[in-house]
């Protein structure tokens, strides 16, 4: 087809639709965040008290007892602000158009909103590096390069089943909570490992979608967003410009150790019927929310990350 260039046609003999953007909205494994408890909800964020376990079992003791004091640590998960950035559309832009630009502008920031609070998530549920609690593993299979010249280490079976094996260990008490977002990369490794070999039962993968489910206690779920890791391991910020060196990764979470919650989404608009400036009179529009997810505590969280290819 025809390169798409700058402008609009100001006709009514067009399409009736918009041509469809190829955008990402994937963001399933937000329903399994845990909710924040309404009564918990305070201006300034969450607040949550731990009640540390310092009880010990003996054997065949024989001295005199002495009690000891249990004690609580306490934490708050404080608000983010989340912000679209704001769109104008002036007069001259809609008086001929056989689309409601503005509408359509609505539905855009809508679209972005979601795409980039999922992507908040994720940098949120990620450790920022290899941890007590929060393990974070790299992949050790053969090196492979992308069209870019960025090369990496496959994800192997092997590889996810000594990462299960840790988490397993991790003694978190409730199976039922562990996730597993799988990364582009890591899901077509998986696939391609499993051809290679006929023992494979241990991957549920759906007939009819080609979806990998799940693998033993871990839920999957994929999706082609991931956060980044430095070359040595670190986690990058969700603003960080990626580096040829930055390597993919999938995220373990452990879904009781999660509170997710977004205040209510405000419109924010300003109507072109106020502007008495502009010699084209403009209306604006963004929308606006406060929101917050975190890790409850430090522990029962890890990543796979793609290994360095030296």
């Amino acid at each position: 087809m025809a390169d798409l260039i700058d402008g609009v046609y100001l006709n009514t003999y067009l399409a009736p639709q918009l041509l469809q953007e190829y955008r990402n909205f994937k963001d399933d494994f937000l329903g399994v965040l845990g909710k924040a408890p309404k009564k918990a909800i305070t201006a300034d964020g969450i607040r949550m008290n731990k009640l540390i376990n310092n009880v010990d079992l003996l054997i065949n003791n024989s001295d005199p007892f002495t009690p000891k004091k249990m004690n609580f640590k306490k934490g708050i998960i404080e608000w983010d602000k989340l912000d679209t950035t704001p769109t104008s559309v002036d007069d001259s832009e809609v008086r001929a158009l056989t689309t409601d630009k503005r509408a359509a502008v609505r539905v855009k920031h809508g679209e972005s909103f979601r795409i980039g609070a999922r992507n908040y998530v994720m940098n949120k549920l990620a450790p920022n590096q290899d941890a007590n609690g929060m393990p974070v593993l790299r992949t050790t299979g053969e090196i492979v390069t992308d069209k870019t010249g960025a090369s990496r280490r496959r994800l192997t079976y092997a590889d996810l089943i000594i990462f299960w094996s840790i988490i397993e260990g991790l003694d978190l008490p409730n199976p039922d909570g562990f996730n597993l977002i799988l990364c582009k990369d890591h899901v077509q490794d998986l696939i391609l490992d499993r051809a290679s070999t006929q023992n494979y039962r241990d991957i549920v993968i759906d007939k009819e979608t080609g979806e990998l489910k799940r693998f033993y206690t871990l839920k999957l779920w994929k999706n082609n967003h991931n956060p980044l890791y430095t070359e040595g391991g670190i986690l990058k910020s969700l603003k960080a410009v990626k580096v040829p060196t930055d390597k993919n990764a999938s995220i373990f979470f452990y879904d009781p150790n999660t509170v997710y919650h977004l205040d209510r989404v405000k419109i924010l608009y300003k109507p072109e019927t106020i502007d008495t400036r502009n010699a084209e009179p403009e209306s604006e529009y963004r929308t606006q929310t406060y929101g917050l997810c975190d890790k409850t505590q430090e522990y029962g969280f890890g990543a796979i990350v793609s290994g360095n290819a030296a």
